[in-house]
């Protein structure tokens, strides 16, 4: 076995290339046919003597040689070939810290789109703070996401970050200048910190949504002469559509919490968490009325 690669990887790093440069066999030399015919016979010798020793004190602390000389090239691959961000996210599994080998064969590397994932679930089972970590991380790894990353904004809204909240959506907006519903959240966190009045002014701008009920929630929102947001209960009531009951009462939950009438915000969000679609659905936003609850201590 001396002499011999092991194995050979597409990979210039100079620590193989020492390892390849050390395990490559001598350059050919000349041989007369005398010598060659010795060494066909040798050879025979040589397999013979294999069958013997394929078992025995012998062939195992060969397979123990090369075992060491993979681990070896693990430790050393782990350090050259893994790339810089994935390597910095390595997963640290229950049997210890993985090697090269195995995270080859089965990654377990964080990038941005799994660590969105986990910050949704994360969200979704009550842990919010823990959810925002999760999408910031994200950020750092790929700041492309930021105006599509209205999740942020929901999970920024629960911790009472409302500047930072209102920040996520006004982007998501600029982005996509006809998301009624990111317009709507802008309202909600800005009513938050600097009050309904103040946050209407500010009111931003988006194209005509096409669902009738949305449309209803942002005139709603919009003006400054609504005194209780009936009219969105209304259209949810001519619909007649499970969807459109739940986003009506969570509306109008939001839309009492905004101008600081907790009791009747709790009424609508809890009868909102109890409708059919909620129930049924697996809707996002169905979730955030259910940790709307929980942050509230309704339920």
């Amino acid at each position: 076995m001396s002499g011999k690669i092991l194995y050979s990887f597409p990979c210039k790093s100079p620590r193989l290339m020492m390892l390849q440069a050390v395990a490559k066999p001598p350059p050919p030399t000349t041989t007369t046919t005398s010598s060659r015919r010795s060494r066909r016979k040798s050879r025979c010798v040589v397999s013979e003597q294999h069958a013997i020793n394929t078992s025995g004190p012998l062939a195992t602390r060969r397979s123990s040689i090369g075992l060491c000389s993979l681990c070896v090239l693990d430790s050393l691959l782990a350090s050259t070939i893994v790339p810089r961000k994935a390597r910095s996210e390595t997963v640290i599994t229950e049997s210890g810290r993985g090697n090269f080998f195995s995270n080859f064969v089965k990654p377990e590397f964080m990038d941005a789109r799994q660590l969105v994932q986990r910050g949704m679930r994360r969200f979704l089972d009550g842990e919010v703070e823990e959810s925002v970590d999760d999408f910031d991380s994200a950020l750092q790894l790929d700041a492309s996401y930021k105006p599509r990353l209205w999740q942020r904004g929901l999970s920024l809204y629960y911790t009472e970050s409302y500047a930072e909240a209102a920040e996520q959506f006004r982007c998501d907006v600029q982005y996509n200048p006809n998301d009624t519903e990111e317009a709507l959240w802008t309202y909600l966190s800005e009513a938050q910190s600097v009050g309904p009045e103040d946050a209407r002014k500010m009111f931003l701008e988006v194209g005509t949504d096409p669902r009738p009920l949305l449309r209803t929630v942002y005139d709603v929102y919009r003006s400054e002469e609504t005194k209780n947001p009936d009219e969105i209960l209304e259209v949810a009531r001519r619909t007649n559509s499970p969807h459109d009951e739940f986003y009506a009462n969570l509306y109008v939950a939001l839309w009492y919490e905004s101008v600081g009438k907790e009791s009747m915000a709790k009424e609508f969000m809890l009868a909102a968490v109890e409708t059919n679609y909620a129930l049924k659905s697996g809707d996002y936003m169905c979730g955030l009325a259910e940790v709307h609850c929980k942050v509230r201590n309704w339920i």
